[in-house]
């Protein structure tokens, strides 16, 4: 089964089962998420409730329930070391604490081994004239205004010196066109060409 169908399948009944994230690991080994975890910013030697491979599946269901509170996404996936995850054990701040505390590099490797594998993958119609269709495409967000993040992205275009209310950063991402899958993605201060 390819990844694109797996995870349709997986959204479909997600709505009405959200334990079948196993459908989805089945395409994420293990192994990733063992050298992904190791790269967290902070190493620890104490049992956690929520150690960083566990913070890795919360990330990724974040990203597939968008619309559910932090919380709700690890009570659903039963994001625990320790057993339910309810209020008892794991307060909100911890899976915000957890995140940081998992930092950006390993989530940064666990999207590129992913996007690596999957993009590799070939779907019967995925091709033109022998050829694989990608396209190319960007936005800019803005960020939290602070003298560190707008020394870093810069500003938006302005006439004179005036600059734009908040720093503005660049995201170009290479998609797959037929399976819709993310190859590559990269973001920058917005004066810089990538």
């Amino acid at each position: 089964m390819s990844v694109q169908h797996a995870l349709t399948d997986f959204l479909e009944t997600a709505q009405s089962d959200v334990s079948q994230l196993a459908t989805f690991s089945e395409h994420i080994p293990d192994e990733w998420v063992q050298s992904a975890a190791a790269l967290s910013s902070q190493a620890t030697i104490r049992h956690r409730r929520l150690p960083n491979d566990m913070v890795l599946w919360l990330v990724v269901g974040m990203a597939f329930f968008r619309n559910e509170p932090i919380a709700e996404v690890a009570r659903r996936l039963n994001i625990c070391a320790d057993g339910l995850a309810d209020e008892a054990l794991l307060a909100k701040s911890a899976l915000t604490q957890a995140r940081q505390r998992l930092g950006k590099d390993a989530l940064k490797w666990l999207f590129r081994q992913c996007a690596h594998r999957w993009g590799a993958e070939r779907y019967p119609d995925d091709h033109w004239q022998g050829l694989q269709v990608f396209a190319m495409d960007g936005a800019l967000f803005r960020t939290q205004e602070n003298a560190e993040l707008r020394e870093h992205f810069g500003s938006g275009n302005t006439v004179g010196p005036r600059q734009t209310p908040y720093p503005v950063l660049r995201l170009v991402t290479l998609m797959n066109v037929r399976s819709h899958i993310i190859m590559d993605a990269d973001i920058s201060p917005i004066a810089l060409s990538l």
